[in-house]
């Protein structure tokens, strides 16, 4: 061979088995990833949620840039694989900077299996998000919410888990002083309950749970009135059935017993509930319908033991075309607010909002959405509205796996608008 066809031999080879990308070796076949990138910017009439009988800051701009990845982690076996999804940001109001701040979300599991009768999982979640209550207006505040939870089961059989044992604790931290003496809390619980899975999707459980919840800095405040624990006590039963192919049902409905330390003519027993069902009503369209009803643990006011949020929620896509999509969305809330003098307080939230989107690519996404929230309160100072208008681009890429990519989206974000984008 000529000299020159030595040289051309490396070319050769170079062009019949290219280098594997970074993607490639950062994340082998094996592994199921997603990557993705957001910018929005966002026109919001009123970002601090302000009392419409207060001082009004105005509208404002806000620009908004996270970075995310999720992956899903083979291990030892099938069976055991570590999911992980983070994200982190920052977001700038160019009008009220000291509401500037840095969201952060991550959720991390490790699923194992030992043998044919042992399972489980360790889970870790934490989030930062900005406190949007107007109480201490004009400072600002951010909140992590961080949750630490293992489970083990005894796999009857392929289709039963009997028992399932999980212990948890969760951890709320404010930043500034003076939410942190009357609303950082601290709470661990344990669970025990029975599940039944089949081969189609559909599942069933049921048990009891108990947790302790402890606000470690009220005792500083030497006030009478303010509790600073309390237990609660669970009986609850959840179903996820895929009724067929284009409906889904998912329900979960409880009844808690709450007893205070200190003041336990307050106890009190609640119905939880949280239901949802999901309709394919056409190849291009998709509804979903929710319900909810579930304690609270308020942090606007200190003088609200707890509120129960009651609400109904409608949403529908429709896919006109391959790469475009419009989604609506209203939903209805109702808050009572159980204060310390025994008064009840109700509060009446409705939303509703659109979002069209078009992939002009497929990793590149293009997004207009608007939302308009309005309160109405018993209290004055309790009363506000507010108009967003948000444009966005989405980067993305990665293995194509949905349940991956559904590994970004928090449980609040199937009702709330979410300024930190936080959700996909």
């Amino acid at each position: 061979m000529s000299p020159g066809g030595w040289c051309r031999l490396p070319l050769l080879l170079l062009l019949a088995c290219p280098p594997p990308t970074p993607a490639q070796v950062l994340f082998p076949k094996a592994l199921d990833y997603s990557l993705r990138a957001q910018s929005s910017i966002q026109s919001n009439s009123n970002p601090a949620k302000l009392a419409s009988n207060g001082p009004q800051a105005g509208s404002g701009t806000t620009l908004v840039n996270t970075i995310g990845l999720a992956a899903r982690i083979p291990l030892l076996s099938d069976d055991t694989r570590l999911d992980i999804a983070g994200v982190a940001g920052d977001a700038r109001f160019a009008d009220q900077p000291r509401l500037n701040y840095q969201p952060r979300m991550l959720n991390a599991a490790l699923h194992w299996r030992a043998g044919r009768l042992l399972a489980g999982r360790v889970g870790y979640q934490y989030r930062r998000t900005r406190y949007d209550a107007n109480r201490i207006w004009p400072d600002s505040d951010t909140v992590d919410d961080r949750s630490l939870d293992a489970e083990i089961g005894l796999r009857v059989s392929e289709d039963l888990t009997l028992p399932v044992l999980r212990v948890y604790e969760q951890k709320a931290r404010y930043e500034t002083m003076s939410n942190r003496t009357l609303f950082d809390r601290n709470t661990r619980g344990w669970e025990i309950s029975a599940r039944y899975q089949r081969t189609t999707g559909s599942t069933a459980a049921a048990g009891f749970r108990q947790a302790e919840t402890h606000y470690p800095l009220r005792y500083q405040l030497a006030r009478s009135g303010l509790d600073d624990a309390y237990q609660d006590r669970e009986l609850f039963a959840e179903t996820n059935w895929q009724y067929s192919v284009k409906t889904g049902l998912y329900a979960r409905v409880g009844l808690l017993q709450r007893d205070y330390v200190h003041y336990p003519e307050r106890d009190t027993r609640l119905l939880t509930l949280d239901a949802q069902v999901t309709w394919q009503y056409s190849p291009k369209t998709d509804l979903r319908l929710s319900t909810w009803q579930h304690p609270y643990s308020d942090d606007q006011d200190p003088d609200i033991l707890y509120s129960i949020r009651r609400g109904i929620g409608l949403s529908a896509r429709w896919r006109p075309t391959v790469k475009t999509s419009l989604s609506l969305l209203a939903d209805y809330e109702r808050q009572n607010d159980k204060s310390l003098t025994g008064t009840d307080i109700l509060n009446h939230r409705t939303q509703y909002g659109s979002r069209l989107s078009w992939q002009v690519h497929p990793n590149v996404s293009l997004n207009l959405e608007g939302f308009r929230v309005n309160l109405d309160s018993d209290v004055p100072w309790n009363r506000y509205q507010q108009n967003v208008v948000r444009f966005g681009i989405n980067l993305t890429t990665g293995s194509g796996n949905p349940e991956v990519e559904r590994m970004f989206s928090p449980a609040e974000c199937r009702w709330t608008y979410v300024e930190s984008e936080l959700c996909p």
